[in-house]
């Protein structure tokens, strides 16, 4: 029988599933290489992973969103000896906290059981983040982390976003029975090796995701057909105009575009660019993802 730590209350604070497994607990930490020995839980809820954390010798910065949830994190360790040399508990979301002012220009890696309804904000936000993360440990819905972990050409618009910005794979599954009470999905651990630099230069984010967020609109529509029905095509883009930049880019104009790979949507992108004709792609971010 597998072994769990047990709470006193089951209470779920926005809708929170609390990991209680120990087996699941320790791979998670085992996981966790952090550079500089410096580790930023996001959602400790409980405490469990971050008791785990500790006992990894690790340097712990738990963010917790829940007031109720921070004052019960102080009360669980208060009195451990680990938590007092090496634990932070820090009240705060994670969408919007500074994180300059407590990790300053230390490396660290993230280590998350994200709620499914905070995920997406949550690891766009460490992807783009200053002080930005080494690498991320984060479990997440299994039809998410699918979608990250996709190979190119089975890319979704979540896929690309999270790809350009880290290298990531597949851990482990988690089961339902993991969690208390258990949630109706099945869970994934992912790691996320974040790169030095974006597949994208800098200059060019907001018009590389308008650019996908709008074809993606229409994944299954032909190339070109997606790209006229883009939000920012206008009325002087039409099928002349598309093929003719998917022609300068070499990418067949029949294809659908969750076949591309990164370097495709890179090169569309590209020669957008090149024709001086950005199509309205706008640069103010109201339709960046």
């Amino acid at each position: 029988m597998k072994k769990t730590y047990k709470n006193k209350s089951n209470r779920r604070p926005l809708g929170q599933h609390f990991l209680e497994d120990e087996s699941v607990l320790r791979r998670i930490a085992d996981a966790v290489k952090p550079a500089g020995n410096l580790v930023l839980e996001v959602g400790p809820g409980t405490g469990n992973l971050t008791d785990a954390l500790l006992e990894q010798s690790f340097e712990v910065y738990a963010l917790e969103f829940d007031p109720q949830l921070t004052r019960r994190l102080k009360k669980r360790f208060k009195s451990n000896k680990n938590a007092i040399e090496k634990l932070h508990i820090i009240e705060g979301d994670a969408r919007t906290y500074d994180l300059s002012s407590i990790l300053e220009d230390r490396s660290y890696s993230v280590v998350a059981n994200l709620p499914y309804y905070a995920a997406n904000p949550i690891v766009r936000r460490f992807l783009e983040i200053k002080p930005r993360p080494i690498d991320m440990v984060i479990m997440l819905q299994r039809e998410v982390a699918r979608e990250l972990v996709a190979d190119q050409g089975k890319l979704s618009i979540l896929g690309i976003s999270v790809q350009i910005y880290a290298e990531v794979s597949f851990l482990f599954d988690v089961l339902p029975e993991s969690f208390v009470p258990p949630p109706s999905v099945f869970s994934s651990v992912v790691h996320l090796r974040l790169r030095p630099n974006s597949l994208v230069i800098e200059p060019h984010l907001t018009q590389f995701f308008q650019l996908i967020k709008g074809v993606f609109k229409n994944p299954r529509k032909q190339l070109h057909n997606a790209l006229i029905a883009a939000p920012w095509a206008g009325e002087n883009f039409g099928s002349l105009e598309a093929k003719s930049i998917l022609e300068n880019a070499g990418i067949h104009y029949e294809r659908r575009p969750e076949t591309l790979t990164i370097s495709e949507w890179i090169v569309i992108l590209e020669a957008f660019i090149d024709s001086g004709n950005l199509v309205e792609i706008l640069t103010d971010g109201k339709n960046k993802i």
